[in-house]
């Protein structure tokens, strides 16, 4: 083992089109497209060596979990299982989210790269960004069983404002590195916090089931996601932000009609008032029910639509883009 204390950071992300275009089966039979950008909050992970039994500890879990000592089903035990797995059984390993967990921002990947780029860092082996995506997508998906697509992990282990495509045959990554654009999107974002998303994995599930059974009006809407993430691909290169802000609406108007549960009317409440005081886009982030909402506005707005969210939410924050992906920080 190469080191005794060990930190690493991984950023999560909002997501502006194509979500659910990225996951099975529609992705490996219609190919998805996604426009994503990670931010500069997200999740840190500080693993230390000792000698004793492999400790984890996180203000989110609020108990201690410690290795032999556990027998529920959850996903500090499925920690412990995976560190194990790699050879890891004494240490300790602290987590800290700096947004509220299971919110729509890519929490969970976020948290499964960080683990896997410090379990990697540990046994003094080397992995790239694309290779770490993969194996968090996989152990995420198979070993952890949360329903996902591609976008969470492959987005948060890059890192940046891009758009990506997902395809049978690989991925393709096309970043957005105009530092005009991006200073434009860093000066019109805002995170509202809803609740804690606790159906987003059900909805997906039913999204999955219903693409695989080939239902099709959701497959119809996915199709639609989809042209709609080509056509704001096409406007941000031309740098026709008005456009952009209407996409983003047209895309939660065709994402809610996924399911029965994909909003609320709180979200509904919350977006709607922001609009009406001049907001250019608002949607909610993730799988759908609960989480955060991202809205858009001109800067000079920003800041009244910010204090009247507050009526509505005890966590409302601005937010900018990060260029980077999940990362061993050296101190």
């Amino acid at each position: 083992m190469s080191t005794k204390n060990t930190l690493a950071f991984s950023p999560l992300r909002v997501s502006f089109a194509g979500g659910g275009t990225d996951i099975s089966p529609f992705a490996e039979k219609y190919g998805g497209a996604v426009i994503n950008s990670t931010i500069e909050r997200g999740v840190f992970l500080s693993y230390t060596q000792d000698s004793y039994p492999i400790e984890i500890s996180s203000r989110d879990f609020l108990r201690t979990f410690i290795l032999g000592n556990h027998d529920e089903d959850n996903i500090q035990n499925k920690i412990i299982e995976l560190l194990d797995e790699y050879g890891i059984r004494s240490g300790r390993l602290y987590i800290s989210d700096e947004v509220p967990p299971g919110s729509g921002l890519g929490s969970s990947s976020a948290l499964i790269t960080a683990l896997l780029k410090i379990i990697h860092e540990v046994r003094g082996e080397r992995i790239d960004s694309l290779a770490l995506a993969e194996e968090a997508y996989r152990k995420e998906k198979d070993f952890f069983g949360i329903t996902l697509g591609k976008q969470d992990p492959y987005a948060i282990a890059i890192g940046g404002f891009k758009y990506m495509e997902f395809n049978p045959d690989g991925i393709r990554t096309e970043p957005f590195s105009d530092d005009s654009t991006v200073k434009f999107i860093d000066d019109r974002m805002l995170l509202v916090y809803t609740g804690k998303t606790r159906e987003s994995s059900a909805i997906l599930s039913d999204q999955v089931s219903k693409s695989a059974t080939g239902d099709q009006d959701t497959i119809q809407r996915l199709k639609e996601l989809k042209d709609i993430t080509h056509l704001m691909r096409n406007a941000i290169v031309e740098r026709n932000f008005d456009r952009f802000f209407t996409l983003i609406n047209q895309g939660w108007n065709v994402k809610k009609n996924l399911g029965k549960n994909v909003s609320s009317e709180k979200i509904e409440t919350i977006i709607s008032k922001s609009i009406s005081m001049g907001a250019k886009a608002a949607r909610l982030l993730g799988g759908g029910n609960q989480g955060f909402v991202l809205i858009m506005a001109e800067p000079e707005r920003l800041p009244f639509i910010q204090i009247e969210m507050t009526k509505f939410s005890s966590f409302v924050t601005r937010i900018s883009t990060s260029d980077r992906g999940t990362r061993i920080i050296r101190l």
